[in-house]
């Protein structure tokens, strides 16, 4: 008679061990794996919102141009770069350049205001470059998790200056030569950028 050969009950349980801790190793370094993935995936989401929101600013910094546009009541008119820390939007200006393709009945310029809602960076702009009232503008959530936007203009005389219009200019036409932005974000910091304005 031959001897019939097999696993033994005791080798089974030791097998049927290691294929459970290689199991769970291998479902931890899973778990980790898509943790590092989502991570980085949001990382990036973010390190794109926070390009994207400096592009609108600089397409629009380089953009301005000397047109002020008319109060929404009365006769005079708002500078084509304002600056004004007791006003409710951060930044107003008019950007040239504003592609029609669809040969609307309008100009090529754009009036922009920027302001902080909450902890949101907004751009807003109008359909009509000189805006009354009644104009709605159109808005767009550019960055969020903003805890403060500092700006700063480098007049003609290269001297940074908080407001724009300088003090004592008259000249609503009137750019300075650069800005210089810095925006403090929640889990970033403090971003600091400077924009060369043409003309």
């Amino acid at each position: 008679m031959r001897r019939q050969t097999g696993f033994t009950l005791l080798e089974i349980l030791v097998a049927t061990a290691i294929l459970a801790i290689m199991g769970a190793m291998a479902y931890r370094a899973v778990a980790e794996a898509r943790i590092a993935s989502e991570t980085t995936r949001a990382h990036l989401d973010r390190l794109r919102e926070v390009q994207r929101a400096f592009s609108a600013l600089a397409g629009d910094l380089r953009g301005l141009v000397p047109r002020p546009v008319r109060e929404p009541v009365g006769d005079g008119y708002r500078p084509a770069l304002l600056r004004d820390p007791n006003a409710a939007s951060l930044l107003e200006l008019s950007r040239g350049g504003w592609p029609n393709g669809a040969g609307l009945p309008r100009g090529t310029v754009q009036r922009v205001r920027y302001s902080l809602n909450g902890d949101l960076l907004v751009r807003a702009h109008w359909t009509v470059t000189d805006p009354t009232l009644a104009s709605e503008p159109t808005e767009r959530r550019l960055l969020g998790g903003v805890r403060r936007l500092e700006l700063r203009f480098l007049d003609r005389g290269r001297e940074w200056v908080s407001n724009w219009p300088p003090p004592g200019s008259h000249d609503p036409r009137l750019r300075p030569l650069a800005v210089e932005i810095v925006v403090t974000l929640e889990d970033y910091g403090a971003i600091r950028r400077v924009f060369e304005v043409a003309g």
